[in-house]
């Protein structure tokens, strides 16, 4: 028993091993290709693995018998995620005097350090009410630090 680079996934597997422990590539099948039928005339190889290879073992072969293009593998989720951002883009909460709302987040923040959060009520979109509440609060924390 020896241990061979799998043609498929480059790792080091046993050479008695039906199938690679890796990435499951049947290595019988693999070893009799190799051995029954050389490469094709037009062909090129990929491989995936580091330098150095293990040259006893055969690389994957790509015949270029086809002239039109591959298609793109695209990941299932990616469309689907892509139509979830755009939902949530499209959904916009406002309130009925036509601000934004402030967020839960900036609620805390305007409390626990006004000096600091008071500012991003000054993004576009937040009402008057909004900004006197913030920058009040902001101005009866200094005057209550300033009174001793």
């Amino acid at each position: 028993m020896a241990l061979i680079e799998c043609y498929e996934c480059k790792r080091s597997i046993s050479s008695e091993a039906s199938a690679c422990i890796h990435c499951g590539a049947p290595m019988a099948q693999q070893q009799a290709h190799a051995q029954s039928a050389g490469a094709p005339a037009q062909a090129s190889t990929i491989s995936f693995g580091s330098l150095p290879r293990n040259r006893a073992v055969a690389e994957a072969v790509i015949a270029l018998e086809s002239p039109e293009p591959l298609p793109k593998v695209v990941p299932a989720t990616a469309g689907h995620r892509r139509q979830q951002q755009a939902a949530q883009a499209a959904v916009t909460h406002i309130n009925e005097d036509g601000s934004r709302p402030v967020e839960g987040w900036l609620k805390i923040m305007v409390f626990l350090l006004p000096m600091v959060f008071v500012w991003f009520l000054l993004r576009s979109g937040h009402s008057a009410k909004q900004r006197l509440f913030g920058f009040g609060w902001l101005a009866l924390l200094i005057l209550a630090s300033t009174l001793k």
